[in-house]
């Protein structure tokens, strides 16, 4: 029982948060320096939605990452701020805040595992209802002859982005008639016809194979690659193909009867109405070509209504449970392009309500002190005046 205590006070103590702050603040000075090279998106993967981080430093140093931190702050701030503390009228304000702290604590564990975020890019005349991640991949996988109403099988993100060197997973489905053999994933490649000069990457197949490249700095950027095999359980005919990012048309393999296909593509996501771009509009500062912001007038169609919308810089639409941002633009041939970002997390308004419950803490904590502040003060000069 002691130790059970001992454990309490150490977890819910003053010195631990100090600590865990202080954490935080190197794992944002190691990951704002990592990013110069490795990009923002490496940098949160490694200092911020991480167990533990090794720095190299001259003696490596070995941190609690951004999700042991963040744990053990939200079991500092309920022990402390809710077990521990003594509970009376003076520390209600107290009290109050915590509540608020825990409620910003709880929007950062919600985005970090409950949301979904990408970007839909339109040019003008083109809807969509869909959005696509910018770092997820998936492979698809349906009946070639279907021409509406798709009906794709999805292999995820998780199970694909490990198959690195020799790396194959197989995959089966009761629907089809075949199974699926996945290997050798490359984050960043191209799709080369094969040549004497240069080793491939991969099995060369018509002619063509996979060249690994460093991987951009921007991780969207990346085109991703990997060696697909079809394997018709009936007959055992198998075929490979290469899978890639930018390929012309996707892999097909007869089986059931059927022509079956297969893509490599960036994980899309549904939205619950469909976005028509009309117009997009860029303003640079006068007399230089850097933009000063993008807007773009859409059309949201959801259940047969149709309503038109601005989106600009700082005033995204907000909708369905999704917010979309204006965050591009880009012209080519004559052609107008607009880029969204979106985002759908189930937290979004999380931290304008737990600044509001703070501000009220913070209001309960200082009011009673400034009225008796107020009050000693008039009793100091009414008693100047007596004398």
């Amino acid at each position: 029982m002691k130790l059970v205590r001992g454990v309490i006070e150490v977890l819910g103590s003053f010195g631990l948060a100090c600590a865990l702050l202080l954490n935080l603040f190197l794992l944002t000075l190691f990951g704002t320096l990592y990013q110069v090279e490795g990009g923002l998106f490496e940098a949160q993967k490694r200092y911020f939605e991480s167990w533990y981080v090794v720095q190299s430093t001259p003696v490596p140093l070995i941190l609690p990452g951004g999700v042991t931190c963040m744990g053990l702050l939200a079991i500092n701030l309920f022990l402390g701020g809710f077990v521990r503390i003594r509970k009376s009228a003076a520390t209600v304000g107290v009290i109050v805040v915590h509540v608020g702290i825990a409620l910003m604590l709880a929007a950062g564990f919600v985005k970090q595992f409950h949301s979904e975020d990408g970007h839909l890019t339109l040019a003008e005349g083109q809807s969509s209802d869909e959005f696509t991640s910018y770092f997820l991949w998936e492979v698809a996988v349906w009946d070639a002859s279907q021409t509406a109403n798709v009906e794709e099988y999805l292999i995820p993100n998780e199970h694909i982005v490990d198959l690195h060197g020799n790396g194959k997973r197989t995959f089966s489905n009761p629907a089809l008639p075949f199974d699926l053999e996945l290997s050798g994933f490359l984050r960043n490649c191209d799709a080369l016809p094969k040549g004497p000069m240069w080793q491939a990457d991969s099995p060369v197949v018509d002619g063509y194979a996979l060249k690994a490249l460093d991987d951009e700095l921007e991780a969207e950027q990346n085109r991703a690659g990997l060696t697909l095999t079809f394997r018709d359980r009936a007959s055992g005919a198998t075929r490979t193909d290469l899978l890639w990012l930018f390929e012309q048309h996707p892999a097909t393999f007869e089986a059931g009867g059927k022509t079956w296909a297969a893509s490599l593509r960036h994980v899309r996501y549904s939205m619950p109405f469909a976005v028509r771009l009309e117009d997009v509009r860029k303003e640079d500062y006068p007399g230089i070509s850097t933009v000063r912001s993008y807007e773009s007038d859409i059309t949201q169609v959801e259940g047969g209504a149709e309503k038109r919308v601005r989106i600009q810089m700082n005033e995204p639409l907000r909708a369905g449970g999704l917010a979309l941002f204006q965050s591009g633009y880009q012209a080519f041939r004559g052609t107008e392009v607009s880029t969204f970002s979106v985002v759908r997390n189930p937290s979004d308004h999380w931290p304008l309500y737990s600044c509001i419950v703070i501000g009220c803490g913070l209001l309960l904590i200082f009011l009673p002190r400034l009225y008796r502040f107020v009050r000693a003060q008039n009793k100091k000069h009414a008693a100047a005046a007596v004398t």
